[in-house]
Order: C-alpha cells, then structure tokens, then sequence
C-alpha cells in the first residue's frame, strides 16, 4: 500500500518542536551538513599532502588550525550528534512510549549544539582536537583556544542531559509488557553507549575546566613551569577518549543490528550474545585508556595491564561479527543501499580491529606509534565503521522519514566510490605508517615511497569526496521529486521479520 504523502510542515514548526521525531530530524540534518563541513576540510588536508612543500595552505599554524576543526567536527559534531537523532527518532518508538522522558530538556540538549560549534568554527584553534599541553597551555593563541575548549564544555553537557534522557527512556518509560531483556538491540546500544557518557564525559569536563584555569595563570595542574605535569592530562583525556571510542561505534552497530535481520529476511542470530557483547564493551572500553600512551614513561607492569584490557576487546567484537554472519548465513539477502554499506562497515570494522591488535601490542605500538598506521587505523574505525553504518541507516529511514525513496542507482555509486576510497586512504596510510611517516605533519621529506602512498591517499580522499557529492544530490533531489514508497515495506522484503518505523499517525 502506498501512502498519501502529507504536506511538508514548514521548518519552524519543526524547529521550535519538542517531539521527539522533530528533534531527531534536526539532529541527523545538522549531523550530516557538519560530515560535509568536515570532510571539506579533510579533503583540503589531503590535496595540501599531495607533494612535499606548501601547495594550498599557506603555513603549518593554518593547518594545525584545519586539523583541529576537521577532527572535533567529525566527532563531536558528526558522529555524536547523528547516533543521538537516530536514538531520538527510534527509541521511544522502539520502548513503545509517546516521547522521550524529559521532552524539554531533549530540545536544550540539541539547541546547545550550534553555538558550540559556532565557538569551535570561529576560533580555530591551532592545538589539534587533543588540546595536549604543555602547547595548549603556555603557547597556543586565544581567545581561539578559549573559544575551542567552551565549545568542548557545552558539548560535553549537551551529551550527558541527552544519555541521562535515553537512559530513563529506557528504564523507566518503556512498556510494562516490555522486559530489558527484549528490547531491540538497537536500544541497548543506546542505552550501553549512555552509560559509557555519564561515566567518561565528566573526566574530560574537568580535564578542560583544569586546561582553562592553567591558562588564565590561576592554577598550574599541567604547566611543566610551575610543576604542573603534562602527563596527567593525557591520563584525563585518554580516560574519556578511549571509552569515547566506543560511545562511537556501539550506535553504528546497533544501527547494523536493525538492518541486518531486516535484508537477510531472518532474525538476528543471537539477541542475547549481542547484549552481551554491548555490555562488554561498554565494561572492557576503561580498562585500556594508557595504551596510548605507552611512550610515555609507564613502568612495563602498567604497560601490560592496559595491553591485556585491550585486548579484552576483541572477544566483544567479535561477539558482533560473528552474529552478522550467522544471521546472513542462508538468509535470502536483498542487496539494496542500506545492506551495502552494512556490509562494507562490517568488512572494514573487521579490518580496522586487527590493526588495533597491533597497538595494543607493546613491541609493535612503539614501531607504529604516531605515525600514520595510527591515523589509518582511527579512520577505519570512524570512517569505515562508524560512518559506513551511519549512512547505511540514514538510507534505511529515507523511506519513513520523507514517504519517498532514493535513487537505488545513484546510492550504488555512492557506496562503491566511498568503498574503493576508503580502501585506498586508509589502507595505504597504514602502510605508510610503516615506513614511518609521522603523523600530523605539514610537511614532509621527498621519499618516493612517502610521495606516492601519499598521492594514492589523496586519490582515494578525492574518490571519497566525489561520491558524498553524489549523496547529497539523491538526498534533496529524491525527497522533494522521488518515487512515492510503500510505507509498509519499501525495500519489498516482506516476512514478519520486517516492520515500519512509524506510528500510526505519521508525523511526517
């Protein structure tokens, strides 16, 4: 059956709204455009690392300034934001509840995010999205890197008020006929990644909050000139961050969890091994932070039991991979866009965990560490995992969100440039890694070898790059001019393990 499509509403309606579809939207349509800012930046990096010397950016500080920006927004103004307006959209409906616990406090959560990113976009900092001192507290420039780290403290909060409303969503609003143990796997990876906030995100807001004051010359915590130690910050920040890691990419799985069963027509192979596998790794994600830090002074003892936290990972992972696979095992698969980049994301999370055994192993991180293997393995992860079930997810809501469908063409594209892109960015920059250049560098020596890996990085960028084009042009072309879609089932999958992501009285 397809239904009557329903006129648009007009934006401010939408904008001044607190349900929690309206606040998703606007979540997942302000996500995406900062993917756009972002990646714009990031291609800029790449066309500037095409030669050695100076081609487009004109000195190192404005390119500190660009790879500062490009990794903040991505992470903090990409990927963050797009799991919390998937998670607005779906939850409740998922929990079967009418809204979110706390409907307000959901749109404040939201609305703190423009400003905070005005203050990032506005100040340019020039210390990289890590902010270590001691440059970050003796040398690097304000108001740019006041402006960064207040963008960072409104961010931070915004994160904690919406895990607090997921988490009591989820507890306390879902349906009584409803136990813990059935819901989605979706929302457990919610509710798992909500968890991991409350606890890592504080760590990281007086890490700031101790930054600012060394700053303002009223507290010394690490400014080496003063006794303060350096050190300890990377402690703070490693602690949040590494844990950060998974509030990432547990979202994008569960993302995957919910298209899966759907496209291989059969039910997921194991809800209780997935569950479990979250819970893991939301446990095991503070009990491997110092593995970045290795070099830095650790007694061996130290060294060893963060290794083995680390490593405790990959059992949870592949908890996961093994689940996609059984459950694709026999299935009838449909290979539209969404099962595309599920698998691809699939294939590269796969790829980009076994050069994560790498660093965590002592011998082998000091060989690769900050070099360009760890840039490669970073991005596998955020770009390759994360962004590849992001996506996935936005073409697999496109039906229910608009009543129209994309161009099933131009989303193939989409996904076989991004796909060989990816593959040659970041492949080739953990080879790179290998031969030992550093990593966040302006400028680098003319070796052939670096010269070459570093063109066929920038190609795969560019491929990349392209290819978002191409999915920016289907988006807003297909939802205004697209085919109407049979909201009950627009892919044609049937069966009973297919259902639509709506309530009966559609609001959009």
């Amino acid at each position: 059956m397809v239904l009557e499509l329903h006129k648009p509403r007009p934006i401010w309606v939408i904008m001044f709204s607190t349900h929690h579809t309206d606040i998703g939207l606007l979540y997942m349509i302000t996500s995406i455009a900062f993917l756009f800012l972002g990646g714009t930046l990031a291609l800029a990096i790449r066309a500037e690392l095409f030669f050695p010397g100076a081609q487009i950016i004109a000195d190192s500080m404005t390119f500190n300034r660009m790879f500062t920006v490009h990794g903040t927004t991505l992470i903090f103004l990409f990927i963050l934001p797009f799991a919390a307006g998937v998670g607005n959209y779906l939850v409740p409906i998922m929990v079967r509840y009418k809204d979110m616990a706390y409907p307000k406090l959901n749109a404040i959560a939201f609305w703190m995010i423009p400003p905070a990113a005005a203050l990032v976009w506005l100040g340019f900092a020039d210390f990289t999205w890590y902010a270590y001192p001691p440059y970050s507290v003796i040398s690097a420039p304000a108001p740019a890197a006041d402006m960064w780290i207040f963008g960072l403290k409104i961010l931070g909060v915004s994160s904690v008020l919406g895990a607090i409303n997921f988490i009591v969503t989820i507890l306390k609003c879902k349906h009584p006929d409803l136990p813990l143990s059935k819901l989605p796997l979706f929302v457990w990876s919610i509710f798992t990644s909500s968890l991991i906030i409350l606890v890592a995100i504080p760590t990281f807001a007086a890490a700031l909050l101790m930054l600012l004051t060394d700053r303002l010359g009223v507290s010394g915590f690490f400014n080496p000139a003063v006794g303060g130690d350096p050190i300890a910050y990377q402690h703070l920040f490693w602690f949040t961050f590494h844990p950060e890691v998974y509030v990432l990419v547990i979202p994008a799985i569960g993302m995957m969890y919910e298209i899966i069963p759907r496209f291989s027509r059969k039910p997921i192979f194991s809800h209780s091994s997935g569950v479990i596998a979250f819970v893991l790794l939301a446990i095991v994600s503070f009990a491997s932070w110092a593995h970045h830090m290795y070099a830095t002074g650790m007694t061996f003892t130290v060294k060893t039991v963060f290794m083995i936290g680390t490593l405790a990972a990959v059992p949870a992972s592949a908890m996961h991979v093994f689940n996609f696979l059984a459950t694709m095992w026999g299935g009838r698969i449909k290979f539209t866009a969404p099962m595309k980049w599920s698998v691809g994301g699939i294939a590269l999370f796969f790829a980009a965990g076994a050069g994560g055994v790498v660093n965590s192993a002592m011998p082998l991180d000091f060989i690769t560490h900050d070099t360009y293997w760890v840039v490669g393995h970073f991005h596998l992860f955020v770009m390759g995992t994360i962004a590849f079930g992001s996506i996935a997810f936005f073409y697999y809501l496109f039906p229910y969100i608009t009543g129209r469908m994309y161009n099933e063409k131009l989303a193939d594209i989409h996904f076989y440039l991004s796909f060989v892109g990816a593959v040659m960015v970041f492949f080739t920059q953990h080879v790179l890694g290998l031969y030992g250049m550093p990593r966040r560098v302006f400028d680098y020596p003319a070796i052939p070898e670096w010269i070459v890996m570093n063109q066929i990085a920038t190609v795969g960028a560019m491929i990349m790059g392209a290819s978002m084009a191409i999915f920016l042009y289907n988006m807003i072309y297909s939802s205004a001019k697209g085919k109407p879609a049979n909201m009950d089932d627009p892919w044609g999958l049937g069966g009973k393990y297919y259902y639509p992501y709506q309530r009966k009285n559609p609001r959009h």
